[in-house]
């Protein structure tokens, strides 16, 4: 019988957004990627990829399934998530996953449903295309304080991901379908490049947002992942990005994260911090459980 590998992560997570509108556009896309600062489309390894580049399904070969609980004390959202990826079953690699945001602080009253289902190819050794499909339904109070109630919206993402030895490179499309919620499906383009070498991973990405043709905003991500004694992962990472208050008063925004685990064949257990440094009270933590089959 293949072998195949198990993991189920329960933790606290925030999203630490930049703002009351992007508290309801940020999704929650995984402990190891909020630990590195947001850098993770050229590595392709973990669920994470699934959201953030499809293409990076067929990198590795895994059989993988997460369940994450997360919060946000600045937000007030409350996330629930899971999500599977498969790329051993047969050439061409698939992943699902399932999130529900829930909160009511700065006015949103967020009841949000998201799905992703997407598959990758590997169109020749060290290079892989992903797609994923993307559904939302629910509603939310926008910021005229009117209640929008959101049915069967839907867009799609596009990856493309190059690995050349111990070297990633990824570039993604988000939300290339147009959608009825551009607010909360915005268009953006980002790319990656990442070194693993097992045991030291650094990342790096910048994503453009690109919903308003006469304004698109970067943001800047970096991370790094050391493996000590080959159980211990020690993680750094990032991130400056604009935002823009309900009020429309934009700014800038500085945020250091890190996270510590603990592996071995059976099972993981971790925990990420995330504080900004320009608001101080936007901050949060992960705390991952998995185990290994």
């Amino acid at each position: 019988m293949r072998s195949f590998w198990f993991m189920v992560v329960f933790g606290g997570s925030i999203a630490a957004t930049q703002a009351a509108q992007a508290g309801i556009v940020d999704e929650l896309v995984g402990n190891r990627s909020k630990a590195m600062g947001g850098a993770h489309r050229g590595l392709g390894t973990s669920n994470d990829t699934l959201y953030l580049n499809p293409a990076g399904m067929s990198v590795a070969k895994r059989y993988a399934v997460e369940a994450n609980y997360g919060y946000s004390p600045f937000d007030g959202l409350t996330y629930m998530n899971a999500s599977a990826v498969d790329s051993k079953s047969g050439p061409v690699a698939g992943g699902l996953a399932y999130t529900s945001e829930r909160g009511t602080k700065l006015g949103y009253d967020a009841a949000l449903h998201r799905v992703t289902v997407g598959s990758s190819y590997a169109i020749s050794e060290g290079l892989a295309l992903g797609l994923s499909a993307r559904y939302l339904r629910g509603e939310y109070t926008d910021a005229a304080g009117v209640r929008q109630e959101l049915k069967n919206i839907y867009s799609g993402n596009i990856g493309l991901m190059a690995r050349l030895g111990q070297v990633g490179v990824g570039v993604v499309a988000h939300n290339v379908v147009d959608s009825d919620a551009p607010e909360l499906l915005p268009r953006t383009y980002s790319g990656g490049i990442a070194f693993d070498t097992g045991s030291v991973v650094l990342a790096a990405d910048a994503v453009m947002n690109a919903q308003h043709s006469t304004d698109k905003e970067i943001s800047y991500h970096a991370g790094a992942e050391y493996l000590m004694d080959n159980t211990m992962p020690l993680r750094l990472g990032y991130q400056y990005r604009p935002f823009v208050r309900r009020t429309g008063e934009a700014g800038d925004e500085h945020v250091l994260s890190g996270g510590i685990g603990w592996v071995n064949q059976g099972g993981i257990a971790g925990l990420a911090y995330e504080q900004s440094l320009t608001r101080a009270n936007n901050w949060g933590f992960i705390l991952t459980l998995g185990a290994f089959l």
